[in-house]
């Protein structure tokens, strides 16, 4: 196999195909630390060249716009957290459609016109799907393993760092009443676009025939 690395932003990432995570990787399990030192070092850090890290995916056949992960989905689904925490922010004061713009880099159309969550994973459904990647209610439970407690504690995590955000606009008396939520806005603008700029490096793995 080849290994060709490429520079991309997290933003090229989700606009590029679908990432599924194989069951043979390890399950989501990130701990409060992880995910504090990410929000600090991707999110609140001045630094504007962080560099997340490599990842490792490979095609999941022959011209396709689906990849396997190898390296890379503990940093992809906290990613995606996020986005969602953000969307349900933006959500929830008012700004419907910037949200639904978050949405597009969690769920878009296949190349059959089909929702597809661009973040696939078989070993944490139905939780990730229905209850942090979906754009609305859960219509499915949860289950309770360690995984989804996993990914329940950083979504929750994640969460709380940006109702922080907007929380701290309604606390600044510099800023006029009548301008808190445009204020609300650009500081989860802000932090969207911190976190699809963010540049990983990706050595794509090319075989020579296609993975079935």
């Amino acid at each position: 196999m080849d290994i060709k690395p490429v520079d991309r932003t997290i933003r090229n990432l989700l606009e590029s195909g679908f990432y599924k995570i194989p069951r043979f990787q390890r399950p989501y399990s990130w701990e409060k630390t992880h995910v504090e030192d990410f929000w600090d070092d991707a999110i609140t850090s001045e630094d504007p060249d962080y560099f997340i890290g490599s990842f490792v995916i490979f095609p999941e056949s022959n011209d396709s716009d689906t990849f396997m992960i190898v390296d890379g989905q503990q940093r992809l689904t906290t990613i995606t957290l996020l986005l969602a925490a953000i969307r349900n922010a933006l959500h929830a004061v008012g700004y419907g459609e910037l949200a639904k713009g978050i949405q597009k880099r969690i769920e878009t159309e296949d190349i059959d016109n089909k929702l597809q969550y661009i973040l696939q994973s078989e070993t944490s459904y139905p939780y990730l799907q229905e209850h942090i990647q979906k754009y609305g209610q859960a219509e499915l439970p949860g289950t309770a393993g360690s995984e989804e407690i996993a990914l329940k504690a950083a979504y929750e995590l994640l969460t709380s760092k940006v109702d922080s955000v907007v929380d701290a606009v309604d606390s600044d008396a510099s800023i006029a009443k009548a301008k808190k939520n445009t204020a609300k806005r650009s500081k989860l603008q802000a932090i969207r676009d911190r976190v699809i700029g963010v540049r990983p490096r990706f050595p794509a793995l090319k075989h020579d025939k296609p993975i079935n």
